[in-house]
């Protein structure tokens, strides 16, 4: 085949897409760097980073932790890292990072595209807009918002339907697959604007990028300011982040891809998961309301993977109290309220379930014996 012919043919038929085809072609597969790949905007640090207690050397007493991986084998944890091909870990327990480990090319400085972790961070912004009275109610409808969609098939989708996922909605028939288009689209209030009513009267829940960029559209207009400012203004800088952080937008000048896409150090990633084991506080201050910290403002709704889907947090099989947020390929911050545990992992692989060692991790560190070996290593005080 003469690849000279064909491509402009090819390259006319993936802008009849919207060019997001094209888009596919040419950046291939998402990853942790796509910082670089999109338009952003920028959530800007404070003037000093929150202190953030970590271990003045590389801890050999979690390179050597050994439990039942999810096939029921032991492996120690240094080996589970490298086997599912792991480029941050983080492990925050009672404020003070006691593991640390990168690879693949990353470190401490690089900014990690959170993927769908980024719809935790969007159900806190809805949480606090509920407090401040921006957003005046859960049953509030998209159209109160944004008057636009009104005679769309989300005009009448309550706030509360979008958190929860249930808003009935489908994804309108096309030559790529959603995620796809979502995370190349170049437009998407026109992609949003084209998704239907799936015809079921009882909105059963589903996994929708939709709904959670539409929540992010119904934010922006409550709150008067870009979703990256809102971030920046209600948690970025009162939480003390050590970096800037960028939030991908569609197209230069466009809109964030609320569903996807907060590009942050995982340090503070941790930090914003220590927010949840503080009951929303940070300093003194209720940065989020206790009951929205707490995930107990929407019930948990059961969902076709197995485990309870709430407030965009997904909590596993088993009565632990602890809950965590995904990303497309293997990214994960888990929190573990009872065992004051924040756990930070961005991996290059979704061929894995890491939940029985986040929980081994978590629960060995309310033993005495493992605390102890970790208080031997002399701490320091780092931002």
């Amino acid at each position: 085949m003469n690849r000279a012919v064909y491509l402009p043919a090819i390259t006319a038929a993936a802008c009849l897409q919207g060019c997001t085809l094209l888009a596919v072609i040419v950046h291939n597969f998402p990853g942790l760097d796509d910082g670089r790949v999109f338009a952003a905007r920028t959530v800007a640090r404070p003037a000093a980073a929150s202190p953030l207690r970590s271990l003045a050397g590389h801890s050999r007493v979690f390179d050597e932790f050994t439990f039942r991986d999810e096939n029921g084998v032991s492996t120690r944890l240094a080996q589970y890292l490298e086997h599912t091909r792991t480029a941050a870990f983080a492990v925050l327990h009672n404020n003070r990072i006691v593991y640390e480990r990168y690879g693949r090319g990353y470190d401490e400085r690089s900014l990690l595209n959170s993927f769908s972790i980024a719809k935790a961070v969007l159900a806190t912004l809805v949480g606090i807009a509920l407090a401040d009275g921006s957003i005046t109610s859960l049953d509030d409808t998209v159209e109160k918002y944004r008057p636009e969609f009104a005679g769309t098939a989300y005009g009448t989708v309550t706030v509360r339907r979008l958190v929860t996922m249930t808003s009935g909605m489908a994804d309108e028939p096309a030559l790529l697959a959603s995620k796809a288009r979502y995370y190349y689209g170049d437009d998407l209030h026109v992609l949003v604007a084209r998704t239907m009513a799936n015809g079921s009267a009882d909105k059963q829940w589903r996994y929708s990028d939709a709904d959670a960029q539409m929540l992010g559209f119904v934010l922006e207009s409550a709150v008067g300011m870009s979703v990256s400012a809102y971030l920046e203004k209600t948690l970025w800088k009162p939480l003390g982040m050590e970096s800037d952080a960028i939030w991908s937008l569609d197209r230069d000048g466009g809109v964030e891809k609320a569903f996807c896409c907060l590009h942050a150090r995982a340090r503070d990633f941790a930090r914003f998961g220590r927010l949840y084991l503080q009951h929303g506080r940070s300093n003194g201050t209720q940065l989020v309301p206790a009951d929205w910290a707490a995930l107990s403002v929407l019930p948990a709704v059961a969902t076709s993977f197995g485990h309870l889907h709430q407030q965009f947090w997904w909590r596993p099989p088993g009565d632990e109290g602890d809950f965590f947020a995904y990303g497309h390929d293997g990214q994960y911050l888990y929190v573990s309220p009872r065992a004051q545990v924040v756990i930070v992992k961005f991996s290059e692989t979704r061929h894995q379930n890491p939940v029985p060692m986040f929980r081994a991790v978590a629960n060995a560190l309310t033993t005495p014996q493992l605390v102890a070996g970790v208080d031997r290593q002399v701490s320091r005080l780092d931002h």
